[in-house]
């Protein structure tokens, strides 16, 4: 048995080594890299509209958008309210304004807590009440 396992492992060997020699030849080896990146482009593109992809439902994103929508009013409340959620391929966007700086990373922090969260875009921004200007930090 162990004969067989060096037999399929010194030929395994050698067929990555033909293939790198093949694919990275000085002269023609650009081209055949380019050809062999077509060919598993147009495969990938097959296999890829064969097999659906969670993430890339648009009812799948309706549902973690509201479940994160859930999470941010059981977790804040009415200040949750005002806050835009949207989801694409379990990236969640946030969008709106809110009152405390510190009120920025709690909502991004409990987003990221709700299950199938790929990651957080947060666009909130901090409300500028009239009369009250930002301080700009200068570098």
């Amino acid at each position: 048995m162990t004969r067989v396992l060096k037999l399929a492992a010194a030929a395994t060997g050698a067929a990555v080594i033909a293939l790198a020699a093949f694919l990275l030849h000085p002269r023609s080896g650009a081209r055949r890299r380019a050809a062999t990146k077509r060919a598993t482009v147009g495969f990938a593109s097959l296999v890829g509209s064969a097999v659906p992809i969670r993430h890339q439902t648009e009812a799948w994103d309706d549902t973690l958008a509201n479940r994160v929508r859930v999470a941010l009013s059981l977790g804040f409340g009415d200040l949750a309210s005002g806050i835009g959620i949207r989801a694409s391929r379990g990236v969640i966007t946030l969008r709106g304004e809110v009152d405390e700086l510190s009120d920025i990373t709690r909502f991004d922090a409990a987003v990221r807590e709700v299950g199938d969260v790929v990651d957080v875009d947060n666009l909130l921004r901090l409300r500028v009440r009239e009369g009250q200007r930002p301080h700009v930090l200068s570098a």
